[in-house]
């Protein structure tokens, strides 16, 4: 009977320890699951609430099971209860500082795109400006220095703009250079909120489209065109990174696919129109000294047009008076050609590509041929020297035959 009931409290004793094991086994186990679970929540976390509501759950957890240190510490070797609270702790922190990032960043967009208004506003009142003066027959000294400030300020203001807008699209660049096919849709829409709500691609519209804007109301030099070329390729090189992978995460939205492809028109106009602003400023040139050219828009239309125009002066010689011819011409070479065009223009049209080296070897030997027409050579002083040199040839040849008693003789 003594026997049965010791095996009894043995029996129990050991089911005791069985379930006291298992109890333990299922506590640490609780406690690993927990710890991971907090540790996927700080991955996934999308807010700065959702970091801080994370927060207070892992001191909550770290309460629950306190207790329960010794235990875990013993399972979790190597590693033990403090090091995975620290450990929580500093996947937190990291986590956090995105956020705050995240925050700066937008707080920075926000002020960036309320600038970007402002400076949209302000460049819609310069070109106005600008329009009403550049229409004026007449332009006197203030008149023009009042221009001139006007248009730097405008290129200022808009390199500026252009600037803001860059920056605001600099913020989407870390989500857009990785492989977008590889976005989820819910990853694209958060996309396009963010593009939708800082008004990407209409302030990127309506950057391209002032720049045309600009270029159809100011007449530039050279050096003008080449700092807005300069800004059209960082402008467009920007745009470029980003571009691309827009398209693809606004494809199942065709109105935004089709704004897309706008941009890229305007991005086309706005190149075509640094390329007429040269043609049309070269125009300006000539008639500034009353020299009216019909339009051309190349390289060949403009060689075709000046050796028109020459032709025309070369058949009217004669019926006009030579006065008149000499003016025309004096305009057209002296004052024109050779001092401005020639000296500023023919550099940049034969770097970029808009017009040939043979092409200005034809209208330069034109305008030669037209000066030898209106101003020939008064030749007269050329006869008087071949009379002279054949008079000092005779008067040599004559005393050197002569004999010289007959020469002393002579003398």
């Amino acid at each position: 009977m003594r026997l049965k009931y010791f095996l009894t409290i043995i029996s129990f004793l050991l089911f005791l320890n069985i379930l006291f094991a298992q109890s333990d086994y299922e506590l640490v186990q609780s406690f690993k699951s927990k710890v991971s679970q907090l540790q996927l929540r700080i991955t996934e976390a999308e807010s700065m609430e959702e970091i801080n509501n994370i927060a207070k759950d892992i001191e909550l957890l770290k309460s629950q099971f306190t207790e329960h240190k010794e235990l875990v510490d013993k399972s979790l070797y190597p590693d033990d209860f403090n090091k995975s609270f620290a450990k929580l702790k500093t996947d937190l922190d990291v986590r956090s500082t995105d956020f705050t990032h995240i925050d700066v960043l937008q707080t920075e967009v926000v002020a960036l795109k309320d600038e970007v208004d402002r400076l949209s506003e302000k460049n819609n009142e310069l070109i106005n400006q600008i329009a009403i003066l550049e229409t004026g027959r007449i332009k006197d000294a203030e008149t023009i220095k009042k221009l001139g400030n006007l248009v730097a300020n405008l290129k200022a203001s808009l390199l500026k703009r252009d600037n803001l807008i860059l920056s605001i699209a600099d913020s989407l660049i870390p989500q857009l250079t990785a492989d977008v096919s590889l976005l989820t849709t819910d990853d694209k829409q958060k996309i396009t909120a963010q593009i939708e709500k800082n008004k990407v691609l209409l302030n990127v519209k309506r950057s391209l489209r002032d720049h045309v804007r600009f270029l159809d109301v100011t007449s530039l030099k050279p050096e003008d065109l080449k700092e807005i070329k300069r800004q059209q390729n960082e402008f467009a090189g920007t745009w470029q990174k980003i571009g691309v992978n827009l398209v693809e995460v606004y494809a199942a939205k065709v109105d935004k696919s089709n704004e897309l492809k706008e941009i890229d028109t305007l991005f086309n106009n706005w190149q075509a129109a640094i390329r007429d602003e040269a043609w049309y400023s070269i125009k300006e040139e000539f008639a500034m000294n009353s020299i009216f050219l019909q339009d051309f828009g190349g390289g060949q239309e403009f060689t075709v047009e000046i050796t028109r125009f020459i032709d025309e002066e070369l058949k009217n010689f004669g019926v006009k008076s030579q006065e008149e011819s000499e003016k025309i011409y004096t305009s057209f070479a002296d004052s024109t050609w050779f001092k401005s065009i020639q000296t500023e223009w023919m550099p940049y049209l034969i770097d970029n590509t808009m017009l040939t080296v043979q092409q200005k070897e034809l209208i330069e030997s034109k305008i030669s041929e037209w000066k030898s027409v209106v101003f020939p050579r008064d030749i007269t002083w050329v006869y008087y020297v071949v009379a002279l040199i054949v008079i000092a040839a005779l008067v040599f040849f004559f005393f050197r035959k002569k004999p010289k008693h007959q020469l002393a003789k002579d003398l």
